[in-house]
């Protein structure tokens, strides 16, 4: 068996992960398939000899979502956080200007205000609400509308749905009551729960980078060089270079480059990033050192008995990614009653529709 971690593209809500997981749960071999939601991630794991990453990239794209090809081939969290930091920007900017373009119009809607010359019967503050709503709607929330065409399509109504549907309502029962002179109009109704939406949108994507910025801060921690002894001379070297079995010097002031022993020289070592001791540690010959740990005072020399994701460094950063891969009890259950949410609502919409025109010959 074999466990994967890839980034999937375009979920906008909790229905997304049910889609996604039943997908990936339906492919040859699968024996487990968990969807982060926050973190746009899947982890899957699967018998080799009947899946591959292919068949699992392609069970998320019969899903109706992407998998961005660069960041799933990397396997790397420094990678997976730029992603995630990429997608922060266009979704601030959709955001910012849904509300500017909002707040005007919401401000005439609901003071009921009138201005301007008549314009084909219709009162020119009226088809600046009208004209700047479907602006809102159509232009800012475009991505809603297209998550309403790909649920449906898989017969899988989800938040976008829902989104979709009643902004479109308001938007085309407005332009009916216009033409009909009513006097209830919810232009500015649309464009409001648009741009509130979009707002949160962009809150989730922020708090999501932080998450996962925090991984990439771990990682960095580690030392970037290190003074090998090769041949019976020092060179300096990338970590990536590093191998089991050779020896390091460490001066004062220096990170320790990887886990290993210290075979010549002492030294207090700083070891709060994996204790929260404030405290350096006396090391002598024979003791125990953490790569990223910082030597503080004594030269020593240090035979590398771990590197890469064997460190204790790594096993952390591992461990805090996976407590944000892993879904609690209660998130699981969420997102079981987010696969049924949906369709409860619109079915409860209809009736109440029905059930009004029925009683009062009115369309509600």
């Amino acid at each position: 068996m074999r466990t994967i971690t890839f980034p999937i593209a375009g979920m906008h809500c909790a229905s997304c992960v049910v889609l996604n997981e039943d997908s990936l749960k339906q492919v040859k071999g699968v024996a487990e398939a968990s969807v982060n939601f926050a973190l746009k991630q899947a982890t899957v794991t699967f018998d080799e000899s009947l899946a591959s990453e292919h068949d699992l990239h392609k069970a998320v794209h019969k899903a109706g979502y992407s998998v961005p090809i660069h960041q799933a081939n990397s396997h790397k969290d420094s990678d997976h956080t730029s992603y995630l930091a990429a997608e922060i920007k266009p979704t601030k900017q959709r955001a910012f200007w849904a509300l500017i373009f909002t707040t005007p119009i919401a401000a005439i809607g609901m003071l009921g205000l009138e201005f301007g010359p008549e314009i084909g019967q219709i009162m020119l503050s009226m088809w600046l609400i009208a004209i700047i709503s479907m602006v809102v709607i159509l232009g800012f929330g475009w991505q809603f509308h297209v998550g309403l065409f790909k649920e449906f399509r898989r017969l899988r109504p989800g938040m976008d749905s829902l989104v979709s549907l009643g902004t479109l309502s308001a938007l085309v029962f407005s332009w009916w009551a216009v033409i009909a002179n009513e006097p209830h109009i919810y232009f500015e109704t649309g464009a409001i729960i648009t741009a509130l939406i979009l707002l949160g949108k962009y809150f989730e994507a922020k708090s999501t980078g932080q998450a996962s910025e925090a991984i990439t801060k771990l990682m960095e921690l580690g030392a970037k060089k290190a003074h090998v002894v090769r041949q019976g001379v020092e060179v300096e070297l990338d970590i990536a270079e590093l191998q089991i079995g050779e020896i390091v010097v460490v001066r004062p002031g220096e990170k320790i480059p990887s886990d290993g022993k210290i075979i010549e020289g002492a030294a207090a070592i700083d070891e709060s990033m994996l204790t929260g001791e404030s405290m350096p540690v006396d090391k002598k010959a024979e003791d125990q050192v953490f790569g990223a740990t910082i030597n503080t005072n004594g030269l020593i020399k240090v035979t590398i008995e771990r590197v890469g994701a064997n460190t204790m460094l790594a096993q952390i950063v591992k461990l805090v990614a996976e407590a944000q891969t892993k879904k609690a009890p209660i998130q699981k259950m969420a997102d079981r009653i987010s696969g049924i949410f949906v369709p409860i609502v619109l079915v409860i919409a209809a009736i109440t529709a029905i059930a009004w025109y029925l009683f009062t010959g009115e369309i509600p």
